[in-house]
């Protein structure tokens, strides 16, 4: 029998944040799901998350920090960003802070 097992040391600190973050992503998906709420938002909704304006928006989506997701229909193109993309912006800029 071949049993691949790795014990890793990892810092109290570090693993106690990893469990948080687990934590939180799992609070997440249980709250969307509970909700259900749109995977995609609107730009007008996403502005409102972060609270921002259509530049800044626009500026998020050049600079690489939110990826638009391009719903086309026959007579023109709908730009939406996953939910969770916006939540990950949002959570990289609370720990940075």
């Amino acid at each position: 029998m071949d049993n691949n097992i790795a014990v890793i040391t990892v810092p109290l600190s570090e693993w106690s944040e990893v469990k948080t973050q687990l934590a939180n992503i799992g609070k997440s998906l249980h709250e969307l799901k509970a909700k259900d709420k749109s995977e995609f938002l609107t730009p007008k909704e996403v502005c409102e998350l972060l609270k921002c304006s259509r530049n800044t928006f626009q500026s998020y989506i050049d600079k690489g920090f939110l990826e638009p997701v391009r719903m086309k229909s026959q007579k023109y193109s709908k730009v939406l960003v996953k939910r969770a993309d916006v939540e990950y912006y949002l959570q990289s800029r609370i720990e940075k802070d």
